[in-house]
């Protein structure tokens, strides 16, 4: 019977698996899914933090300082390349000069130094400038009122955590005269690793859900509130000339088969444009994903009916501009009236869901109003 020969993993491989991993993620589902200058940038972050990893795996077999050191100087510059991503997520100005300055200064700063007893400054002023960086991503993150304070806080914390690990092994580093400045770089290295796992692991999470939890939608998540608001204020005042419409785009399923993510994200954003186009200014329209839109429209019957049909004609209208080449969409609407089903904001938005799912299975690319048959099943 053969043996089993003992498999070891040190920290240096877990790095290269787990930043391999991390970069695929980031790639396919942020930069490649949701195109945009911020998650390009981000990709090529992940894929300049992935090269170090694996030269720093190589510089780790070899003991080659100048892997070594080159290995240090990408996974750090992944810092400032993910802070100035983040500002352009933001739709904040973007100053790139710094950015620059690192992407050139760090390595060349390291590699010139490598083997040489000014390594070790050089490398303690190189992390504490990378954590001006990680901290001004912390408060890029947590400034004003972020849209997800849940979201950001991994990646905020971690940064946080870079600040303080910079600073304590530097003022260690001043302290520790009797250490020799190969077990004070084996440290290093070691912190180094466990926490490039720890940041790009927070870092892929808060920015591929910063890009995926974000829908296309021209709502904002307090619409459903003001339009409960609304309707108690219609009741009082016996105002029943309010309607809701469940509007769904056809056949999401296909449209995503027929195109690409990127493609498939123009034809959600326009879908909801055409919503917002296409409606009063006084209708309030609710993004509940990207192929479905709630709006709160007031309006007798005939100015509702001139609405949708003015709303399924700009729908399905070609797009030429489209991906895939004369690709048209359609959609379908379900509509109930305040005046038939009350004023109880939920009890509406279900009678409208059940009509737009009876507008769909006759075909789409019309509408339905609720029935007493919709009421009844609410």
């Amino acid at each position: 019977m053969t043996p089993l020969v003992p498999v070891s993993v040190d920290v240096t491989t877990s790095m290269v698996a787990v930043v391999t991993v991390l970069t695929a993620v980031v790639i396919g589902l942020a930069t490649l899914a949701r195109p945009s200058r911020a998650t390009v940038v981000w990709g090529v972050a992940f894929g300049i933090g992935m090269l170090g990893a694996y030269l720093w795996l190589a510089g780790h077999h070899t003991g080659a300082p100048v892997l070594r050191a080159a290995s240090s100087a990408l996974v750090v510059v992944f810092v400032p390349l993910v802070w100035i991503g983040v500002r352009m997520h933001f739709e904040r100005t973007a100053p790139w000069l710094p950015v620059i300055v690192s992407l050139i200064a760090v390595p060349t700063a390291l590699v010139l130094t490598s083997g040489t007893r000014w390594y070790l400054p050089v490398f303690h002023a190189v992390f504490l400038a990378m954590a001006v960086f990680a901290g001004l991503l912390a408060w890029e993150l947590l400034r004003g009122q972020p849209p997800a304070r849940d979201i950001v806080m991994p990646l905020a914390l971690a940064a946080c955590g870079f600040v303080v690990v910079a600073v304590v092994s530097g003022a260690s580093a001043l302290v520790s005269g009797g250490v020799s400045t190969e077990e004070q770089l084996s440290a290093l290295r070691g912190m180094n690793a466990v926490g490039t796992i720890v940041v790009s692991t927070c870092a892929a999470f808060t920015l591929v859900l910063l890009v995926r939890v974000e829908t296309a939608t021209p709502g904002d998540a307090g619409a459903a509130e003001r339009a409960r608001r609304r309707l108690r204020t219609a009741e009082t005042q016996n105002d029943s000339a309010w309607s809701i419409l469940d509007v769904r785009l056809d056949d999401p399923a296909d449209l995503r088969e027929a195109s690409s993510s990127a493609g498939f994200r123009r034809i959600t954003e326009r879908f909801h444009a055409d919503i917002l186009e296409s409606l009063p200014a006084t209708a309030d329209a609710e993004g509940v994903g990207d192929d479905r839109a709630i709006v709160l429209i007031h309006g007798s019957d005939e100015a509702v009916r001139f609405h949708l049909r003015a709303l399924l004609s700009r729908i399905s209208v070609i797009d030429r501009d489209a991906p895939v080449s004369g690709i048209r969409s359609s959609a379908s609407i379900g509509w109930v009236t305040a005046s038939t089903a009350g004023f109880d904001y939920d009890v509406l938005v279900a009678a409208a869901a059940a009509a737009a799912v009876r507008a769909r299975e006759a075909g789409g690319d019309q509408w339905k109003r609720a029935t007493p048959a919709d009421l009844l099943a609410v």
